[in-house]
């Protein structure tokens, strides 16, 4: 019993680990909370600031944006730069474009570890990325999903010695984007109930190979959630950063800086600064995140720098990633290829490539690709009928290491199939479209008898005899009044005329009773009938 209250204590706060300063069980307690949900955050797009600690709501969208910072690379200080740049209509990446694309990440993390690796493309359904953001299933969600996938794909990244590419070990000076493609494919009832809808995502190599080759910084997603501010969310996703620097010791930023990288307006009076900033800091104390924070001159230019001292939560997942060697993707030296790479590496000895350098290969780049390069290398030595082609296997790793492309006229193997895939999908949703129609049409015409029943059943018990006749004589006298209906009616035989007036009168009374709406009948009556 006390042990069980002891590890209970343990897990306070929400079910983060709170290490006791004093117990004799400490060495054995040490283990991944249940609560803490460790998603992993691409190193670039974090540390160029792609997502500002800002939201659109009534304000002006900005479509442009440059950061410069120096950094410190071997031994030398230099000045890069990122520019980011989006339409006006669909503005830059803001707080809740990150928080989506911090679900997006748990979607891909979950990817990764059942099949080792992420690939293109990446297929979510919109249900399923609300529910990790913890959102209702409502249309206005959707369509914020939508809006953050084309934002997504829209904004380019200019770098300048900014983006580093962790499989060619080498910053980039180029134009980027995220995605380089967003699809949204769903269905819905006609009104607006039901909603289906399905994503499909292409990151860019670049950011592909990075999130396989684990250039990435943990957060604890949980604990993100648990914030509300804006700038709040924005300084929680480098706090681990610095603080691993650090080696969870006290940390000091340039508050100018700070605010340029999340987008912020920068004050030029303490007192202005713990009004605004003052405020998300004090949320991120109350997470444990942070166990206190100042505001002091700058000594070596005019202007404020923050202190930052880590709490109790921040220390618990430094110590947590560094025990499970998942800090920056740090994995042992002799780790297996994952399973992908196993079935790619097998595929290029299979080709004539050696052991040791179709390993190579498999550990540098993305599986896809590699046998995307297979299968077109594989073709081109099938149709060489003058043998131009010497040695196979050294022009198959010449093509990959020369970073050639696929012609787009070329259709692989792996895009056949993600062709068939997405055909099947399309079909699938059609057919669950026509179902739903079908299931609709039945339910509206079991409503249409449930009505005109009810008519009947009112005529039986209100109409009888005289009143009945004189009822129907009223109609037919109505419907006269109009030259062709009474000249269709005379042509009726009298049988056929009174089953007219009589189906016309029972549309009457079903307008005449206060009968329940359709959507009120379809609750009280579904029954299995429903769509």
């Amino acid at each position: 019993m006390f042990l069980e209250e002891h590890y209970k204590q343990q897990f306070s706060n929400n079910g983060v680990f709170m290490a006791p300063r004093k117990s004799f069980l400490e060495p054995t307690l040490i283990t991944q909370p249940d609560a803490v949900d460790l998603i992993r955050f691409e190193k670039n797009l974090l540390q160029i600031g792609f997502f500002g600690a800002h939201e659109r709501r009534g304000k002006q969208l900005s479509s442009s944006r440059r950061i410069e910072q120096w950094v410190n690379r071997a031994g030398k200080k230099i000045k890069v730069s990122a520019e980011f740049r989006s339409s006006e209509l669909l503005g830059l990446p803001s707080t809740s474009d990150r928080d989506k694309y911090m679900g997006f990440m748990k979607l891909l993390m979950d990817m990764k570890l059942k099949s080792g690796l992420i690939q293109n493309p990446i297929r979510f359904s919109g249900y399923t990325l609300l529910k990790v953001l913890g959102q209702c299933d409502s249309g206005e969600n959707y369509e914020a999903i939508n809006s953050w996938g084309q934002r997504m794909a829209d904004t380019t990244i200019t770098s300048e010695q900014v983006i580093y590419s962790s499989a060619r070990k080498r910053y980039m000076n180029k134009t980027v984007h995220v995605f380089r493609s967003f699809t949204r494919v769903g269905s819905s009832n006609l009104d607006g109930t039901d909603k289906v809808e399905t994503y499909e995502v292409e990151l860019e190599d670049w950011l592909l190979e990075n999130l396989n080759e684990s250039f990435v910084v943990p957060e604890d997603f949980n604990m993100y959630r648990k914030l509300l501010r804006p700038t709040a969310k924005g300084i929680f996703v480098y706090l681990y950063l610095w603080f691993f620097a650090s080696k969870g010791k006290e940390v000091e930023k340039d508050y100018s800086e700070l605010c340029a990288l999340l987008n912020v307006r920068a004050y030029d009076h303490v007192s202005k600064i713990r009004e605004t900033m003052g405020l998300s800091l004090e949320d991120l104390v109350g997470i444990g995140y942070l166990k206190s924070w100042d505001i002091k001159p700058m000594s070596s230019k005019a202007g404020y720098k923050l202190i930052l001292t880590p709490g109790a939560s921040m220390k618990e997942v430094l110590a947590l990633t560094q025990r499970r060697q998942l800090a920056l993707g740090v994995t042992p030296a002799d780790e297996s290829l994952s399973g992908p790479r196993e079935v790619a590496k097998a595929a290029l000895v299979e080709q004539g490539v050696s052991m040791p350098k179709a390993t190579e290969l498999a550990k540098k780049y993305e599986p896809g690709s590699l046998l995307d390069y297979i299968d077109y290398v594989t073709c081109q030595v099938e149709a060489d009928r003058s043998n131009k082609i010497k040695n196979p296997p050294g022009y198959l790793i010449t093509f990959i290491e020369g970073e050639q492309k696929v012609p787009p006229s070329f259709r692989t193997k792996r895009q056949r199939q993600i062709d068939d895939e997405t055909d099947r999908d399309i079909e699938a949703l059609r057919a669950a479209e026509q179902a739903r129609e079908f299931a609709e049409f039945e339910l509206k015409d079991a409503y249409r008898k449930w009505c005109l029943s009810q008519a009947e059943e009112f005529i039986a018990k209100d109409l009888e005899g005289e009143l009945l006749s004189k009822r129907l004589r009223n109609l037919s006298s109505q419907l006269r009044k109009n030259p062709t209906e009474a000249a269709r009616l005379d042509r009726l035989p009298s049988a056929l005329r009174s089953k007219e007036l009589m189906s016309v009168l029972k549309k009457e009374i079903v307008k005449e009773l206060a009968l329940l709406p359709f959507e009120d009948w379809v609750k009280a009556n579904t029954q299995g009938l429903l769509f």
